[in-house]
């Protein structure tokens, strides 16, 4: 008897253990699927869905339904290729198929991060104004901060400050209900596809192109093997795949949001040429400009600061990756100022584009002053850039993973058509856009 009872404890103990480490090691897992989340919804994002409700109602909600499995697919492909094979894209195309077309995949890239990274210093920008704030001053404040983050060699910490300001989007879930928005409207419009319409065709593509970021595949990829999970490979494969599967489907709610927000707010013939036009129907919906400049401050620049955390990162990431010969698998794991010494001699490329990224974005931005045009330009051109980056990541999945974890039958196909549509769209509709 008892034996029974210590035998019996025992199992409870182990069996209490067993959950406690799981819970751990969820916490310790879960990140830069979430980050990837919030970063999506990045300023640029949420300015290109609030013009897309008001210049078109809810003609393009069904774009953002859509949308959200279509980058689970994608995202989930940089889980496998981290885990699995412990480096960055720009870092597996190199070694995989040579240097030239890790240039090819690296070019889209950086240009995606630096003209995103302007989009999200002047929308920043633009918001302090609320505050009195100017542009260089803020700037400043941000610029710094990156640099901080950066020298400080830890990833967890630039994880967790993002993923802190970032969550600060979801309050556009409580102002798309105190819009009221017309049922009726929402159903009739959720079917109306306008396609003659050029400009309806080029806030699709900036749709797309704000969901599916070349930079934001590259950063998940890098992060996770800077956060160390790559080292244990596929144990944490179901883990971060729910990750990526929650902030999918999160990051498209907060574009939904916006969107719907906007497009019943808005008034006939009121458009939004500048962030001061989302003031003013904000405060229209949450019945106080007061409330509305509290909740957009924290909205847009929650969303530009996790953004410019994930383009500055991304950039530096590909740069190393291309210039040394190396993954970027050696994890920013020591903290603390003594230590930026010791990492910027152990990751001297890394540092310098990061200081390089952050200088320019804060110089060219000082200088311009159109958040609006800007962000729909940028997601524009995230479609247009997208194609070589996810098909080398289709490819990396499909062909150079080992066997039981490829890519393969009807999902491999699967994947490469929707790529293929959202490719042939964007690419396609330059022409007609323009």
């Amino acid at each position: 008897m008892i034996d029974d009872n210590v035998r019996s404890q025992s199992l409870l103990m182990n069996g209490r253990s067993r959950q406690q480490s799981f819970f751990w090691r969820v916490l310790a897992t879960i990140g830069p699927g979430l980050m990837v989340c919030f970063a999506d919804t990045d300023g640029p994002c949420l300015i290109t869905a609030a013009d897309s409700g008001a210049v078109y109602g809810y003609k393009l909600l069904m774009l953002q339904i859509v949308l959200a499995p279509i980058l689970f697919v994608a995202q989930e492909l940089t889980v496998r290729l981290a885990l699995l094979r412990g480096m960055g894209v720009v870092g597996l195309v190199k070694a995989d198929v040579g240097r030239v077309w890790a240039l090819l995949v690296a070019i889209p890239l950086l240009a995606s991060c630096f003209f995103g990274l302007q989009s999200e210093y002047s929308a920043i920008g633009q918001t302090m104004r609320f505050w009195g704030w100017p542009v260089w001053v803020t700037n400043t404040c941000i610029t710094c901060l990156l640099l901080v983050l950066a020298l400080s060699g830890s990833y967890n910490c630039a994880e967790k400050v993002g993923l802190t300001l970032g969550a600060f989007q979801m309050l556009l879930f409580i102002t798309m209900f105190m819009a009221k928005p017309d049922g009726q409207q929402v159903f009739d419009q959720l079917l109306d596809f306008p396609l003659q319409d050029s400009g309806y065709i080029k806030l699709m593509t900036s749709n797309i192109g704000a969901v599916i970021m070349p930079w934001m595949l590259a950063y998940q990829q890098s992060a996770i093997c800077d956060k160390g999970l790559s080292e244990e490979g596929a144990e944490h494969l179901l883990i971060e795949r729910i990750d990526t599967f929650v902030g999918s489907f999160l990051t498209q709610g907060v574009m939904a949001a916006m969107l719907v927000t906007i497009a019943a707010a808005v008034r006939k013939g009121e458009g939004v040429e500048s962030v001061d036009d989302l003031l003013t129907i904000f405060a229209r919906v949450l019945g106080n400009e007061n409330a509305a400049r509290w909740v957009l401050t924290f909205a847009i620049v929650g969303a530009c600061v996790v953004a410019a955390i994930v383009q500055t990162l991304t950039a530096s990431w590909v740069l190393e990756e291309l210039w040394n010969d190396r993954s970027a698998t050696s994890s920013q794991r020591s903290t603390g100022f003594f230590q930026m010494k010791a990492n910027f001699r152990a990751r001297p490329m890394f540092y310098m584009a990061y200081v390089v990224v952050c200088t320019v974005a804060f110089i060219v931005t000082v200088a311009t002053d159109n958040a609006v045009d800007l962000s729909i330009f940028t997601q524009f051109l995230n479609g247009v850039l997208m194609p070589p980056v996810i098909f080398a990541l289709w490819f990396l999945a499909a062909f150079r993973l080992p066997e039981e974890q490829r890519l393969r039958g009807f999902y491999k196909w699967l994947a490469f058509a929707l790529f293929a549509i959202c490719s042939a769209f964007c690419l396609g509709s330059v022409a007609f856009s323009f």
